[in-house]
């Protein structure tokens, strides 16, 4: 939903308003959910007070124009400027400037000043806001800050989706684990590759097979953190609408997956989703632009397994056939399958 408001704010826009739409949805996030912006001024170490959150304060400047704060947390006793950032760096002076509005205006308040990036750019070198309370921070870290929420609200996991497509919620800097995880990238992914390509003749056995070029778990990769195989339009639609069937490894989850997705669009959406899966270790899940009947396993479950092709095989066949069996009892949809 985000990503779709940012395409429509952007096509009826003169400008590319990415870091003001961007500040405007997380000043939406904290003033729709209390709870999420009282945890949020604790994560910025700010003090107990009754926060309003407002954007774009304009305060007048002798020496400006005018003055612009991006995004600000003002309460009874403190008051937190925080400029946001994406993919330009500071104004001229516009620090500083935030630092003479805070002067002037808030003197009977304890004044904190942020910077928030997505790259890095050091500021306060000469320690130039230190009254400020000064702190800088980039947009990953309040990423990770949302996704402890974003199980509960639909529309923090929107929004990070939305930061996903900016990476703005991803930690670039190198650290040991990465060292590591390059040196043996290779030998992963052979392995894993081999997973999915050793499931592939019991897939096609029991649906249609398909054959996709050498760059499409590259693809998978990049936009759905997988490898996998899948037939597409696996329910008929006649006006062409997407569904697929598919197994997978995972690995943001580091799962096994087996599963069938259909878009909400789809004429047949409303009989899937009443589709009688209790007495099958598969689940329903709905999404904002679909749903999907899947099961999973934890590939933490064959760390050291000798026989991992033996077993892996076994559980992906095993899922293959429990979803054929729900596929037959349900043939009052239209299955596009073997």
């Amino acid at each position: 939903m985000v990503n779709e408001l940012f395409n429509l704010y952007k096509n009826n826009s003169n400008k590319t308003p990415l870091e003001d739409f961007n500040t405007e949805c997380f000043a939406g996030i904290l003033k729709l959910y209390e709870e999420i912006k009282v945890a949020f001024t604790n994560f910025l170490e700010l003090p107990n007070d009754n926060y309003k959150v407002v954007t774009q304060l304009k305060k007048d400047l002798k020496e400006y124009t005018n003055c612009i704060i991006d995004f600000a947390l003002i309460g009874e006793e403190n008051v937190c400027f925080i400029e946001n950032k994406v993919e330009s760096k500071e104004g001229v002076e516009q620090l500083l400037r935030y630092g003479r509005v805070l002067d002037l205006y808030y003197t009977d308040k304890k004044k904190y000043l942020f910077y928030c990036t997505k790259y890095s750019e050091p500021k306060n070198l000469d320690r130039e806001y230190e009254a400020y309370n000064f702190k800088q921070f980039k947009w990953f870290e309040i990423a990770n800050f949302l996704k402890l929420y974003a199980a509960e609200y639909k529309l923090i996991n929107n929004y990070i989706e939305f930061l996903k497509r900016f990476n703005m919620q991803q930690d670039n800097a190198l650290k040991i684990n990465n060292l590591l995880a390059l040196e043996n990238l290779n030998k992963s992914i052979e392995i894993i590759e081999f997973h999915i390509e050793n499931s592939k003749d019991e897939f096609n056995n029991r649906f249609y097979p398909k054959n996709y070029d050498r760059n499409f778990n590259w693809k998978q990769l990049k936009e759905n953190n997988r490898f996998c195989h899948l037939n597409e339009f696996v329910l008929k639609s006649e006006s062409n609408k997407y569904s697929e069937i598919l197994y997978s490894i995972q690995f943001e989850t580091l799962q096994l997956n087996t599963q069938i997705y259909l878009n909400s669009d789809h004429e047949q959406y409303q009989l899937f989703n009443n589709i009688d899966i209790n007495n099958t270790d598969f689940n329903l899940i709905k999404y904002e632009y679909g749903s999907c009947i899947y099961k999973t396993k934890n590939l933490a479950d064959f760390l050291n397994d000798e026989n991992s092709d033996k077993t892996i095989k076994e559980w992906f066949t095993k899922s293959f056939d429990e979803l054929l069996e729900i596929i037959k009892s349900n043939n009052e949809l239209n299955w596009n399958i073997k």
